[in-house]
């Protein structure tokens, strides 16, 4: 493409490349931002500098819209997104290199999670959305994130060996998730919602993909009173009833797909039955003293 390259054909490279996976919806939604703004830049005109200006507009704009600055999480997206298409590029040689930008801060973590009645009670409301029952379903077992499971297609459900192999896409992609044995719960839910599919892909309506559980879901999570809920939160449920049955750190990380056992730590440590207790002995300097 030469010297005439531009952010605009990059992205239509990836977007080509990601195809219909429900993931491709974050790139047509940053586009709409963005291809005005830095559409027509060369890649090796994009930089931090360039960037943070297209930020500074990106507010400004949704100010006038909303009467409110977007969440954090929703800048650092748009950043992401443009690093993965930036990645992709260079790594496909279209490009000679990637430009590695600075990403935005992210937003205070959301604490919510659900406990057993609660999971109860969605549950229970989803199985009036088949489709939206079987992502429940797969999020609460697998602790995937929602993009995952999603892109699940029927090819990576193994019935024999009971297993789910949420990966997909390159090596890169392939290192942020796991292949998930299936419990005995979720084999039949899966077995059964099976013979009832006409795509290859595991969540579907109507015989058509899905795009987004969302509006589906956070519907479903009021009707049973859980209040202003996002999916993510089931994956969050999952890990922290892992965390908080005992389960060896180590393993919860393997089993969410996580960089870093570390990364597992920060997050839901807390929720360990042990953790902390004996620093917490270390200064019990109010114990009575044992008189045996």
């Amino acid at each position: 493409m030469g010297s005439k390259l531009t952010l605009a054909d990059l992205w239509k490279a990836y977007s080509d490349y990601m195809g219909k996976r429900p993931a491709a919806n974050d790139l047509a939604y940053v586009w709409k931002s963005m291809g005005p703004e830095l559409g027509e830049f060369h890649p090796n005109q994009i930089n931090d500098e360039v960037v943070a200006r297209y930020l500074e507009k990106r507010k400004e704009n949704f100010v006038k819209r909303n009467g409110r600055l977007p969440a954090k999480a929703t800048i650092r997206k748009d950043v992401n997104v443009l690093q993965s298409v930036l990645n992709y590029a260079a790594k496909k040689r279209i490009i000679r290199e990637t430009t590695k930008l600075d990403m935005p801060p992210r937003g205070r973590p959301r604490e919510r999670w659900l406990d057993v009645d609660e999971v109860d009670r969605l549950v229970n409301a989803a199985k009036r959305l088949p489709h939206l029952y079987v992502a429940v379903a797969l999020m609460l077992s697998t602790g995937g994130r929602v993009g995952a499971v999603l892109e699940l297609t029927w090819d990576r459900v193994d019935f024999k060996a009971r297993t789910i192999d949420l990966r997909v896409g390159d090596d890169e992609h392939k290192k942020q998730r796991a292949i998930i044995p299936m419990n005995d719960g979720l084999f039949e839910v899966l077995s059964e919602w099976r013979s009832q599919c006409d795509t290859e892909y595991v969540v579907e309506y109507q015989g058509d993909t899905i795009e987004s559980i969302t509006k589906g879901f956070k519907n479903t999570a009021k009707s049973v009173g859980l209040g202003d809920i996002y999916p993510h939160v089931l994956r969050r449920t999952a890990a922290v009833h892992m965390v908080a049955s005992g389960c060896e750190m180590a393993r919860v990380s393997q089993y969410l797909g996580h960089v870093s056992v570390e990364t597992t730590e920060r997050i839901y440590g807390r929720f360990a039955p042990k953790h902390l207790k004996d620093e917490a002995r270390a200064v019990d300097f109010f114990k009575k003293p044992d008189k045996s």
